[in-house]
C-alpha cells in the first residue's frame, strides 16, 4: 500500500517509486500464489498500465482474478475529506472506477482512506451509494481511539444522520493506533511492532527510533519471535468484537526495492507457518487483501443474516478534528492556502458546465447535417485531462495545502 505524496511533486514520485513498486508487484506476487497486495490510487496506477506491456497486463488481470492483488477504494486519489466539495469528491471516484471497468472489468467493494486528517460521513454515504459494504478510516483523535478501544466500538454501521433507519450504513473499521505505518499497526508497543519491520533490517537505509532493531527469521530465533508478534496480535485484537484481525503491513511509498519484498514475505512467511503448525497456539495467520480480512470478518460474525447486526453499534457523525497527540489539532489545513482553495471551485463549476455543453452538443451533433464535424473524440479528450487534474487536486495533501511550496505549484500549474 501506499499513500502520501507532499515531498515530490507526482511525477517525481511515479519516476522514482511507484513504477518500481508496481513492476516489483508483478514479479513477487506470481513467485509465491499465498502472497497478497492491495493498492489505492488509479492515476498512479493508469499512468504505469499506459507504459507496461500486454504480458504485464494479463499478470496483472491474472493477480486480480487470483484475489491476490486488490485494488481498494479506487478512486482517482485518497481524497481530503474536510476542504473538498462533495461533487469533485464523486468527480475523482467516477473517474477511477470507469477506468477501473474499462481497463481491468473490476469494481472495487471495500474503501480504505488511512491518510486524510480526519474522515467525514460524506465519504460513507458516498462510498454506499458507490456499492461498497466496507470501509476503513485511520486518522481519528486520539482520545475518540482510546474511548473506542475501552469499548470494543472500534467496528461500528456507519449512518447517516438524517437516517431513522438503516439504509445509509457502511460497515466501518478504525485502526486502534497512532499511525499506519508497520510499527503502528501489529499491536500496542511499536517497539516490538518495529522488529517486524524487515525492511530496518540492520545495514538497511532506515532503522527502528526504539533502538531495538528486526531479526532474520530462522530456526534458531522462529519460536520466540512468532510468540513475541503473536502477544502484540492477541493483545490488538482484545480490542474487537471478533476473532479475526488485521494487521496491515505498509507505509508510504514502500515496497519500491525487490529486496523489501522478500525481507517482508519471507520471512513473515517463516512466523506464519511456524505459528500454523502449532495447534495448541489456536491461530491461523496469513497474508491477506482488505476484502479478505471483511469476507472473514463477517463469516465469522454471521454478518448480513437477520439479528446478526446487534454485534457491531450503530454510529452517525464526523470525525473531526484529527489530533494525533497531545493539542496538535489538524485545523490549519481548513483555511491555508485559500487562492488554490478558492481555484478548485471555479475549476469545478467550469468542468461541469463544459460537461453539459459537451453533452447537448453531442446530441445536436447526431441530428444535424452541419454538426456531424463536431469533433467529440478530441473534445472528450480535453474534457478527461481537465477531469483527472481536478481530480489529482483532490488529493489529501494537494487541495489541503498540507504539501512542499513546489509540490503545490506543481498541481496548480496542472
Amino acid at each position: 500500500m501506499t499513500c502520501g505524496s507532499w515531498l515530490k511533486t507526482f511525477d517525481d514520485y511515479f519516476r522514482d517509486q511507484t513504477q518500481h513498486i508496481l513492476n516489483n508487484m508483478v514479479i513477487k506476487l506470481q513467485e509465491d500464489n499465498r502472497r497478497k497486495f492491495i493498492w489505492s490510487e488509479i492515476s498512479y496506477f493508469s499512468k504505469w498500465w499506459d507504459g507496461i506491456d500486454n504480458q504485464k497486463k494479463d499478470a496483472v488481470k491474472r493477480l486480480i482474478k487470483d484475489g491476490q492483488f486488490e485494488i481498494v477504494t479506487g478512486g482517482w486519489v485518497m481524497p481530503d475529506e474536510a476542504s473538498s466539495h462533495y461533487f469533485a469528491v464523486i468527480d475523482q471516484m467516477i473517474e477511477g472506477h470507469q477506468w477501473l471497468e474499462k481497463n481491468l472489468g473490476v469494481k472495487p467493494k471495500s474503501g480504505w482512506a488511512v491518510d486524510p486528517f480526519g474522515h467525514s460521513p460524506t465519504m460513507a454515504y458516498l462510498l454506499k451509494r458507490a456499492g461498497f459494504s466496507n470501509m476503513l478510516i485511520q486518522r481519528v483523535h486520539y482520545s475518540i481511539k482510546k474511548h473506542f478501544s475501552i469499548e470494543k466500538t472500534l467496528e461500528f454501521f456507519w449512518r447517516q444522520n438524517w437516517d431513522l433507519g438503516s439504509s445509509t450504513d457502511i460497515f466501518c473499521h478504525m485502526m486502534p493506533f497512532y499511525s499506519y505505518d508497520i510499527p503502528h499497526t501489529c499491536g500496542p508497543d511499536p517497539k516490538i511492532c518495529c522488529q517486524f519491520d524487515f525492511k530496518r533490517l540492520p545495514g538497511g537505509r532506515i532503522s527502528c527510533p526504539w533502538r531495538v532493531p528486526p531479526e532474520i527469521i530462522h530456526a534458531g530465533n522462529v519460536q520466540h519471535r512468532a510468540w513475541m508478534i503473536l502477544d502484540q496480535y492477541r493483545k490488538k485484537s482484545k480490542l474487537f468484537r471478533t476473532k479475526v484481525l488485521l494487521a496491515p503491513l505498509g507505509d508510504d511509498f514502500r515496497y519500491t526495492e525487490s529486496s523489501e519484498w522478500d525481507q517482508q514475505y519471507q520471512n513473515y512467511q517463516k512466523l506464519f507457518d511456524y505459528m500454523n503448525s502449532h495447534p495448541e497456539w489456536h491461530v491461523k495467520a496469513q497474508f491477506g487483501t482488505l476484502s479478505d480480512y471483511f469476507e472473514a470478518l463477517h463469516k465469522e460474525s454471521n454478518l448480513g443474516e437477520k439479528n446478526s447486526n446487534s454485534l457491531f453499534p450503530a454510529l452517525s457523525g464526523d470525525f473531526f478534528t484529527y489530533a494525533d497527540r497531545d493539542h496538535h489539532y489538524w485545523s490549519g489545513y481548513f483555511t491555508s492556502r485559500p487562492f488554490y482553495k478558492h481555484l478548485d471551485r471555479v475549476l469545478e463549476s467550469y468542468i461541469r458546465a463544459a460537461e453539459i455543453l459537451y453533452s447537448l452538443a453531442l446530441v445536436q451533433s447526431s441530428k444535424s447535417e452541419k454538426m456531424s464535424v463536431f469533433p467529440s473524440v478530441d473534445n472528450y479528450k480535453l474534457l478527461t485531462e481537465a477531469r483527472r487534474n481536478l481530480g489529482l487536486f483532490q488529493h489529501h495533501d494537494a487541495l489541503p495545502g498540507t504539501a512542499k511550496d513546489w509540490v503545490v505549484v506543481d498541481y496548480g500549474t496542472r
